[in-house]
């Protein structure tokens, strides 16, 4: 019986693990799914250029992204330049380190998901259902394209209303 016991405490426990507590998901993505981001994210490794390939676009959206270009500050923050958006203009500002693989830019978390073993692919998405996968170069192989897409999908993303990037 102490063994029972034990057993259904563990599986009770075992519930609270690897769960963060999400604000309300806005977008395509199931708050109750947890999401992770990289642990060995590599700030110098994932500097420069990085085109959007595919994206959610939120209803209403000032700043189709397009690209964007992050810089390693001191201390494993970043400096992300967006865009440039519908007027013309980029967003900039400090992407503040918050822990492995997550930054604090413009009020939102961004998340590192994933990025492949080339560096040319990755994956960034917000807690709140923002996402994008991006490209050093203007597309990408369509078994890179996959992978990004299976990440979403294991971080509770709706791939099916993935988009491809609109340019300005």
């Amino acid at each position: 019986m102490r063994g029972l016991i034990a057993v259904i405490g563990l599986v009770v426990l075992s519930g609270c693990l690897g769960r963060t507590q999400m604000p309300d998901a806005t977008g395509p993505r199931d708050a109750d799914v947890p999401m992770s981001s990289m642990a060995a994210f590599d700030p110098l490794e994932f500097a420069g250029r990085w085109n959007e390939v595919m994206t959610y676009l939120p209803a209403g959206a000032s700043c189709v992204v397009g690209g964007m270009t992050f810089t390693p500050q001191r201390g494993g923050d970043m400096t992300l330049t967006e865009g440039p958006c519908a007027d013309g203009t980029p967003r900039r500002g400090l992407a503040k380190r918050v822990g492995p693989g997550r930054f604090e830019f413009m009020g939102e978390t961004l998340w590192v998901l994933w990025i492949d073993q080339e560096v040319q692919t990755a994956v960034i998405a917000t807690p709140t259902g923002r996402a994008h996968i991006l490209s050093r170069s203007l597309s990408i192989p369509a078994d890179k394209r996959q992978a990004a897409k299976e990440i979403l999908t294991w971080n509770g993303f709706d791939v099916s209303t993935l988009a491809p990037a609109r340019r300005n």
